[in-house]
């Protein structure tokens, strides 16, 4: 597999890849909420994507096999040092290492912009999803009821 996988920076042009694959990954997972997704249209997708490629604090890095998007790792800044982080791989696809390639390459990225913070919010009940986290460096700093904060310096 490794072979066909592509990972690199999402760009305007992926903006239907992406959304289907958000749309399908949503069906596979309680943790993505469908309704976030369902009325956003190709066009906006591929001007948030402009928007992503040309920031120094946002970032979105795809995981392309045979031209489809199959992950996404994505940092959403918060402010100019912080951002929110996020990975998602089809369900087809877990347990391939895919997720901690991207996890690889959007810390690197984080490394060389102005952020000095990357943090995420992950379901107590997601525990390989934890795992990994907590392998790539990140801690807890906040326990609510449902769900754990994770931050890592950059």
């Amino acid at each position: 597999m490794s072979d066909q996988l592509k990972l690199r920076e999402a760009i305007p042009s992926d903006a239907k890849n992406l959304l289907a694959f958000l749309k399908k990954a949503s069906q596979q997972t309680d943790f993505i909420v469908h309704a976030d997704i369902k009325n956003v249209t190709e066009e906006a997708e591929e001007s948030s994507l402009a928007e992503i490629y040309n920031s120094e604090f946002d970032e979105l890095m795809v995981a392309i096999l045979d031209e489809e998007v199959i992950g996404f790792a994505r940092l959403e800044n918060v402010d100019d040092q912080k951002a929110e982080f996020g990975v998602v791989v089809d369900k087809e696809f877990w347990n391939n290492g895919i997720a901690s390639y991207l996890i690889e390459d959007i810390l690197d990225w984080a490394k060389e912009s102005p952020l000095t913070k990357v943090f995420l919010e992950v379901y107590k009940n997601n525990p390989a999803a934890i795992h990994i986290y907590q392998k790539y460096g990140f801690t807890t700093e906040l326990e609510k009821e449902t769900t754990l904060v994770m931050g890592k310096m950059v």
